[in-house]
């Protein structure tokens, strides 16, 4: 059989949800005309997890493990073995990596560019081997979680870059709508949908409109509401609070794990093979008690200095749901404060809190929804289902797709729209997530962008009401400060000292004319793209051709 040719102007595009636990890519199958997934390393779930060791061939360089493998070696090498990469994008704290008792310090994206490209190489060599596809993927839809930060997606940009993508082939999608498209190629009826994504890093709530035009979905996002410090790792973490107090009972609380500068007889790396240990347990007795009434944790043995202790306890569905976690385990202050006391139950309702703001606002109810789609590993949790489904007074959605490939799906369809853009199929207005704007005098936040504003394909160009003026006499320059307020309900901030404000960047327009204060005055604009990405243009309105531009996503170094 032949190779199939793909002509295709744009290259060839693949799909990727890329997750905080595990990670899927999908193609548009032209042959078919439809989605599918890849399997990697014979899976379709993929963990999202790199192992670092030493290369045999050559001692000053790394060599990696990705994926299951390294997924089981974190047991064995917790020190050199990276998981849940994803939560730490967007932020500056490089990640250490300790191999052969020598540290490496990588950045976030280094570490997502290092998995990422590991996904792009077997999805090429599957596409080439078995889909008789010429060629590798240039391009990429990576999907990012509806309530992401301006500097979470420029990282999760630049991870795709490092992986080998082609930067102006690079595109991020909201997870949600890619969801909903997955949902929406086989329906036919106008319908209001609720998309629950309750992911291993994130939670996100996504109301959108599915109207059919000319027999093709046309999908609108209506409202976005999310948590971004609320996932299944969350959840797991409840499990492992359950048996650190058996743990706790057998060694009469003189063991702490997760302080490993304590003088208690355990080693540092003893501790960090239970953490793993834990993680790993913890999340497998979630998935069981998704489907029975109760689960066995069998660590034997768990730990062997100063002695060995066994662990063998029964976990019921019941206690799983009500128990209240305890203990700080290897989260910060802040995080620790937000779950303490907290419950299954008390997280499932968080999620619920999180949809009663989207549909406020939405301006809907709970009767306007007319089709709740559940997405992420996490929503196959019975609560999810039962508290869902007394909520709106009906069942969720019962797809043919695992919910755990949708999101991939979703993105294969979005590149089917961009490889061959005249073909039809499902699209998706996207819209702003969160207002930004620009510091001003006092401190003061002025906005520019509206959340839930629409995007252009071509994207949103926003000019500022008023024009910016200079606030001493006689200067040579003006700051331009751009900042994202990411806070939720309530009265906006006025201060961008406030909570919830986030700076993107900044940057000076320099060689104004000095002149009395307030008489120098500049015009700013921004652009949107449909990746909401921002763009930041300031011009004097006094001396032509005098301008400065910053791409936020390009000032994270």
């Amino acid at each position: 059989m032949g190779k199939l040719g793909l002509d295709l102007e744009r290259g060839l595009y693949l799909g990727i949800d890329f997750g905080t636990t595990n990670s899927v890519v999908s193609i548009y199958n032209y042959k078919d005309g439809a989605a599918q997934t890849i399997p990697l390393d014979g899976s379709n779930i993929f963990p999202t997890a790199v192992q670092f060791e030493t290369d045999p061939e050559d001692e000053a360089k790394l060599s990696r493990i990705f994926g299951v493998q390294a997924k089981e070696a974190a047991v064995i090498y917790p020190l050199s073995t990276v998981l849940s990469i994803k939560r730490h994008l967007g932020q500056e704290e490089k990640i250490p990596v300790i191999v052969d008792e020598k540290e490496y310090l990588f950045a976030p994206e280094q570490i997502a560019g290092e998995i990422l490209g590991y996904l792009k190489a077997r999805a090429d060599q599957y596409a080439q081997d078995e889909m008789n596809i010429e060629g590798e993927f240039s391009g990429c839809v990576i999907t990012v979680p509806a309530n992401s930060t301006d500097r979470q997606k420029s990282m999760t940009k630049q991870a795709a870059i490092l992986a080998g993508f082609d930067e102006d082939s690079v595109y991020l999608r909201l997870e949600p709508a890619a969801a909903a498209i997955t949902y929406a190629v086989n329906e036919t009826k106008d319908k209001t949908v609720l998309v629950y994504d309750f992911g291993g890093g994130t939670f996100d709530a996504c109301i959108l409109k599915i109207e059919n035009q000319d027999d093709e979905p046309n999908i609108s996002i209506v409202s976005t509401f999310g948590d971004n410090d609320l996932g299944g790792n969350d959840i797991d973490k409840i499990i492992i609070d359950m048996i650190l107090e058996e743990f706790k009972k057998l060694t009469d609380g003189e063991i702490d794990l997760y302080d490993e500068d304590a003088d208690d007889g355990v080693s540092k790396r003893q501790k960090k093979v239970a953490q793993v240990r834990l993680q790993q347990v913890a999340n497998q007795a979630k998935e069981r008690l998704s489907q029975s009434k109760s689960t066995k944790i069998v660590l034997a043995p768990f730990i062997q200095e100063p002695k060995i202790v066994n662990i063998n306890m029964e976990i019921s569905l019941e206690d799983f749901e009500n128990f209240k976690r305890l203990n700080q385990q290897a989260d910060s202050t802040e995080i620790f404060e937000k779950f303490k006391d907290k419950s299954l139950n008390d997280l499932v309702d968080a999620t619920l809190a999180c949809i009663d703001k989207c549909l406020e606002v939405g301006n809907l109810s709970e009767s306007d929804i007319d089709e709740i789609f559940l997405v992420g590993g996490s929503s196959s949790i019975p609560l999810v289902n039962q508290k869902i489904s007394t909520k709106f007074g009906k069942e969720p959605f019962k797809s043919k797709i695992s919910p755990a490939l949708s999101i991939s799906q979703g993105a294969a369809y979005y590149c089917n729209m961009i490889m061959m853009p005249t073909v039809k199929g499902p699209t998706v207005q996207e819209r702003t997530i969160h207002p930004l704007g620009l510091e001003i005098a006092g401190r003061r936040f002025m906005e520019i962008v509206s959340s839930g504003v629409d995007i252009p394909r071509e994207g949103l160009v926003v000019e500022a009401s008023e024009l910016l003026t200079t606030n001493h006499d006689n200067v040579p320059s003006m700051a331009i400060v751009v900042y994202e307020n990411t806070a939720h309900g309530g009265d906006a901030p006025a201060l961008v000292s406030q909570s919830g404000m986030k700076r993107l960047a900044g940057t000076s327009l320099r060689g104004i004319p000095q002149a009395p204060k307030g008489k120098e005055k500049v015009k700013v604009i921004f652009t949107v793209s449909q990746d909401n990405m921002l763009k930041v243009t300031a011009r004097s309105t006094s001396v032509d051709g005098l301008v400065t531009e910053l791409s936020v996503d390009d000032l994270y170094s």
